[in-house]
């Protein structure tokens, strides 16, 4: 237990290190250089797993592109928010309508006859309305980049929202690890229910990205996060219990049960943060 929580403290510090270093991706390059050291240091975790002190430098390495990746990511989902923050405040309202009036059979196959987008109009006159792509909504766009981000008249509303999912994030995994040590029960069976919801979920949220574009859709899959990264806690907390049980003080088991934890408690925190993000 001692080991798994080192490596997992250890792996969050670094992570919030490199997170607050780096803001945004200055080229498309170092972007895929991150996501690429991600996934080797990640593979690399995996190989020297029981392989001491050598299995903390590629934790660490590997915690370390995670922050590089969260940093950017948090400030992406923060202007969002921002701008969302400023077309409140020049009176502007959304709403969703159907994105094809007269859908194909393609299109209802594929589900984009029942997707949404939204339109963009101004409280005082309803009848102008516009979209993501018009010049009225890039004017809105450049106003925003040059009078409020520098300025920042927002910091202090999404500090407060990125608060409020790091103490959702804490109590999550309080609870989770409360539930394991006071119901004896083995938490086991969830894991291949949690690896077919993920699967599913990755699927999605890639056929979103590039397909379908929804808002709405990545709304909800960000609810759908919350639960199978709750449920994961539980799962991996149980899996610490069973090694403590049986007396497994292996390098590689607690390594494992920490990265298993530290990305669970990632995931948990961004999608609380999207959700706190986009409500009112």
């Amino acid at each position: 237990m001692s080991r798994t929580f080192l490596i997992l403290g250890g792996m969050l510090v670094v992570t919030t290190i490199t997170s607050r270093l780096n803001k945004a991706y200055e080229t498309t390059l170092e972007a895929v250089f991150t996501v690429g050291g991600t996934f080797l240091f990640l593979f690399m975790v995996m190989i020297y797993g029981d392989s001491y002190p050598l299995n903390l430098v590629m934790v660490a390495i590997f915690s370390g592109f995670i922050g590089w990746s969260l940093g950017p990511t948090i400030a992406y989902i923060g202007e969002r928010f921002k701008f969302r923050k400023y077309l409140k405040s020049k009176g502007i309202l959304s709403k969703s309508v159907k994105k094809i009036q007269n859908p194909t059979i393609a299109d209802r196959f594929f589900g984009k006859a029942d997707e949404k987008k939204f339109i963009y109009y101004y409280k005082a006159d309803p009848a102008k309305s516009f979209d993501m792509m018009s010049d009225e909504f890039k004017k809105l766009k450049d106003d925003f980049e040059k009078t409020v981000l520098p300025h920042d008249r927002y910091n202090q509303e999404w500090q407060n929202v990125v608060f409020q999912a790091m103490l959702g994030t804490t109590l999550a995994v309080i609870i989770a690890g409360s539930i394991v040590a006071l119901i004896p029960t083995d938490f086991s069976f969830l894991g291949i229910f949690l690896w077919i919801s993920l699967l599913a979920l990755i699927f999605m949220e890639i056929l979103n990205a590039f397909v379908f574009k929804s808002e709405r859709r990545r709304l909800l899959y960000s609810y759908a996060g919350v639960v199978i990264f709750s449920l994961y806690l539980i799962y991996d907390f149980n899996a610490l219990e069973k090694a403590i049980a049986r007396g497994d003080n292996s390098w590689g088991t607690a390594v494992d049960i920490a990265v298993n934890l530290y990305l669970d408690i990632i995931n948990l925190f961004l999608d609380l943060l999207e959700i706190l993000a986009a409500s009112d």
